[in-house]
């Protein structure tokens, strides 16, 4: 048996450009953190998934569809998928549990291929799979499949994840986002630098992502959590299309803080890696 761990990313910049042939031109740098799911793979005479979490159109099943096509493999697979990574979160649950699974297959049938040729099975999935091969800090660019790793050392920093009791569909959101035609190159700088200096404070306001005013606009229940934590005086972040919330340098008696005002939140004290 195999066991790969699929790590969640959070987003420190999410530059979203024009829509180019139905997807817009992206430049996001994601960064993994320490919340991850738990994959098992055994060999087995027919493709299947066991997961306690119900997930339709699971991209597990059509990594290892893909995986055996392109290495000419006969024999099936079974996984059992174990979700700590909250759906419809921001998190990349299904992108990471997919470049596990690559990874993992490569491994149990021995096919020793490359991080470069599992990328190109990666770029098939989905934009954000490749990211997730090389699990560091990285300048995802193109429709974010294109990767620079650019690795700030950026490790053990504490992050406090803060997922409401809903979810928000990525299209919706893309959907709803309108480009301004302003490029980010001085934000991404000043973020890159914050990086470099270690300057946790100037991180904070470094920080960006074009999708947060989309989906605070879309989801009032999302801008009245986002405010209250404006309120206790922190400076929450959306990850991706949301509906997750990232705080850095949080600290246990955090938690205690906000579940106190904040209900209908599941929360995750985790750290980068």
């Amino acid at each position: 048996m195999i066991f790969e761990k699929a790590y969640a990313k959070i987003n420190l910049a999410l530059e979203v450009g024009k829509e180019v042939d139905g997807y817009h031109e992206v430049r996001n740098y994601m960064i993994p953190i320490s919340l991850y799911d738990e994959l098992f793979f055994q060999k087995s005479n027919i493709n299947k998934l066991e997961c306690e979490v119900n997930i339709a159109n699971n991209i597990c099943l059509r990594a290892v569809e893909l995986f055996q096509e392109h290495f000419k493999i006969t024999q099936g697979v079974k996984i059992t998928l174990k979700k700590n990574i909250p759906i419809m979160a921001g998190l990349a649950g299904g992108s990471t549990d997919a470049a596990a699974t690559l990874r993992g297959l490569n491994r149990l049938f021995g096919v020793n291929a490359s991080t470069e040729e599992l990328y190109e099975l990666a770029c098939r999935l989905g934009s954000d799979v490749p990211f997730f091969l090389y699990n560091k800090g990285a300048m995802c660019t193109g429709r974010g499949e294109k990767i620079e790793v650019k690795d700030f050392a950026f490790k053990d920093v504490p992050i406090l994840i803060i997922k409401p009791h809903f979810g928000l569909s990525t299209k919706e959101v893309y959907l709803n986002y309108e480009y301004d035609g302003i490029a980010k190159d001085a934000l991404i700088n000043k973020l890159y630098e914050a990086l470099k200096d270690k300057d946790y404070y100037a991180l904070d306001q470094a920080i960006f992502n074009d999708l947060e005013k989309v989906a605070l606009g879309l989801s009032p229940e999302l801008k009245a959590i986002f405010s209250k934590l404006e309120g206790l005086s922190y400076t929450p972040h959306i990850s991706g299309s949301g509906p997750s919330i990232f705080i850095l340098n949080a600290k246990s008696k955090d938690l205690e803080n906000i579940k106190a005002i904040i209900t209908d939140i599941d929360m995750f004290l985790c750290h980068t890696i």
